[in-house]
């Protein structure tokens, strides 16, 4: 498969990747993200509940998640954890938030919070679970 297009199958298992972290740890933004100079696309994910400290139990949490019933079209590898105050999480959710649609954007820019990019794929907000899945 070629990683420099993000494919709807890639969009659907981050969305879903999202929301059961989000179960796990607010999730701020998540968003698909193509730098300039790599070769592939990556997922992020930004919570405010991880940082330097937790950075390690964070991605265990997202194995145990890639690892779980539904086969995701996504490698664990392509998922970066940042934190919501991260530049290009805030850039993102002040994109995000430009619009009241609840709907996924599609960024073109060539630059995003200071990197160059090739594209980004904006995930709507991802509303705080209530009850655990």
């Amino acid at each position: 498969m070629d990683q420099s297009i993000l494919v709807n199958e890639e969009i659907d298992s981050g969305s879903d990747l999202a929301h059961a972290f989000n179960a796990i740890r607010s999730v701020a933004a998540a968003f698909w993200l193509k730098p300039a100079e790599a070769d592939r696309w990556y997922l992020y994910l930004a919570s405010p509940e991880v940082n330097f400290e937790n950075l390690h139990d964070a991605y265990r949490e997202i194995l145990g998640l890639t690892g779980l019933g539904k086969k995701l079209w996504l490698d664990p590898f392509q998922v970066k954890l940042i934190n919501a105050d991260h530049p290009l999480a805030r850039k993102v959710i002040e994109i995000r938030d430009l619009s009241p649609a609840r709907i996924p954007i599609r960024y073109n820019g060539t630059w995003l919070a200071g990197e160059a990019i090739d594209g980004a794929y904006i995930y709507p907000r991802i509303e705080t679970s209530t009850t655990a899945v």
